[in-house]
């Protein structure tokens, strides 16, 4: 919780030196401003915090902008006394609401101009019974008009035209501000450049949220596409076990199991000389064998010795060749797996 303070305390600190002083205002961070009285020849400059000026200095009007952008707040544009007028009104309390119309027929009636010719601003010095007592500034627009585009020649950004009320000057009078025609595109800018310095304010005060957000479906959307596959690598691996095990199980019984090359050694082993096999055929266990001996009953005899084989039995009748004095066999004997 202390790093989110501190984060949002930074990110606080820039907005209030970054945004524009009616932004700054708006959001409670203070009243810094710069008031500034154009001369002929030089700038007089005023940093102003509240009612109090903590810094003042006079530069000419060709080297002042480099000190003018190390001083924070608004502009405040001093208008000289030969430009605007004032004069006392008092009004009942219950028209309070409705000073601008009293003013219109007041300014007509006081003063030189036409009442759409001028901007008016007061201040209220007081009441007496039912009545209060005003202070009415009046300025000609023409006059904002010059002293606008003579101070945005000089590099300024004026949001304010203030009247000097006492002899300290930072106790400003009437408070003016441009006719939209004049000021509309400094407005303008301004206030996106505020939207822009929230937007970015808020994208990142927000950002490791939507990241943290993005990265969870991201995973989900990962986890949906890889599920099948650990499901199918899962049944895969299954299946490699099982014929893993049927594998294993046929070569710890094939290698159990005589080989015919150690059968045909075996019958070389203990068939007598006066014997031999012509033919032989396996099957399973039994194994089939043809062939001649001078006494095929020997052949049954050894056979049934031997601890490879077991129930040695004739096929076939044994057949006698006079002329070569053998005898034919043909038996099957069963091979002890």
């Amino acid at each position: 919780m202390s790093d989110i303070k501190l984060y949002l305390r930074s990110w606080f600190e820039g907005i209030r030196t970054g945004l524009q002083s009616d932004l700054s205002v708006f959001l409670g961070f203070g009243t810094e401003f710069v008031l500034v009285n154009l001369n002929e020849v030089d700038v007089e400059l005023f940093q102003c915090r509240g009612k109090r000026i903590i810094w003042s200095g006079t530069i000419d009007q060709s080297n002042f902008s480099s000190k003018l952008n190390k001083l924070k707040g608004d502009q405040f544009i001093l208008i000289p006394k030969e430009d605007f007028v004032t004069f006392h009104l008092s009004i009942p309390k219950i028209a309070e609401h409705s000073i601008q119309q009293l003013l219109e027929s007041e300014i007509e009636r006081r003063t030189a101009f036409h009442y759409d010719e001028v901007k008016t601003d007061h201040i209220v010095l007081g009441s007496e019974g039912t009545q209060l007592n005003l202070l009415v500034y009046v300025v000609p627009k023409k006059k904002l008009t010059t002293i606008y585009e003579t101070a945005t020649k000089a590099g300024l950004q004026p949001q304010r035209f203030v009247t000097q009320n006492t002899n300290n000057i930072a106790e400003y009078g009437g408070t003016f501000m441009l006719d939209s025609s004049v000021s509309d595109k400094n407005n303008r800018f301004r206030i996106i450049a505020a939207l822009v310095i929230l937007i970015f304010f808020v994208a990142a005060l927000l950002s490791p949220f939507i990241e943290r957000h993005w990265s969870y479906e991201r995973l989900l959307a990962e986890n949906k596409r890889i599920t099948p596959l650990s499901e199918d690598i899962h049944r895969r691996k299954q299946n490699f076990y099982f014929y893993e095990e049927q594998v294993k199980t046929i070569n710890e019984f094939a290698s159990q199991q005589p080989t015919l090359i150690s059968i045909l050694d075996e019958i070389s082993k203990v068939l007598p000389d006066t014997a031999w096999v012509k033919r032989f055929h396996l099957r399973d266990n039994e194994l089939v064998l043809q062939g001649f001996a001078s006494n095929a009953s020997e052949v049954l005899a050894v056979l049934d010795s031997s601890s490879m084989f077991s129930s040695p039995t004739l096929r076939s009748p044994i057949t006698r060749e006079p002329e070569k004095e053998i005898e034919r066999f043909n038996l099957v004997v069963r091979v002890r797996f």
